[in-house]
C-alpha cells in the first residue's frame, strides 16, 4: 500500500538524500511554470504508458498541485509494484527551498 508524506517531510528527505525518484504528475505547462528541483514530469494521464521510465530500484515520491492526482498516481504505482508515496496537499503546502521557477 502506498504511503502519504507531508510537504515538510518531503523537504527533510530532499535535504537528507536523493535516494528516491521525485515525480511530478501535473501537466507540462504547470511543470514548466514551476516545479521541485530534480523532479521528473510525467503527467498522470501518461503515467501508465510511461512507467518504464521510472526505476523500480528506488522509492518514488509523487506530487501534484493539491494532492489528488499524486494520490491516484501513487496508488497506480503501488499496484504495479513500486514503492510509492504521495505528498499530501501537493505544492499548495510546500514552503521549502527546492521550488524552481523560470
Amino acid at each position: 500500500m502506498f504511503q502519504t508524506i507531508s510537504a515538510r517531510q518531503l523537504e527533510v528527505y530532499m535535504e537528507d538524500s536523493r535516494r528516491f525518484t521525485l515525480l511530478d504528475v501535473r501537466d507540462a505547462g504547470a511543470f514548466d511554470a514551476g516545479h521541485l528541483d530534480g523532479a521528473v514530469n510525467i503527467p498522470l494521464e501518461e503515467l501508465e504508458m510511461r512507467m518504464a521510465e521510472i526505476s523500480r530500484d528506488r522509492p518514488v515520491i509523487v506530487y501534484c498541485g493539491y494532492g489528488s492526482r499524486s494520490m491516484q498516481a501513487a496508488r497506480l504505482l503501488d499496484q504495479m509494484g513500486y514503492r510509492a508515496s504521495s505528498v499530501v496537499g501537493g505544492l499548495s503546502y510546500y514552503r521549502g527551498k527546492h521550488f524552481i521557477t523560470r
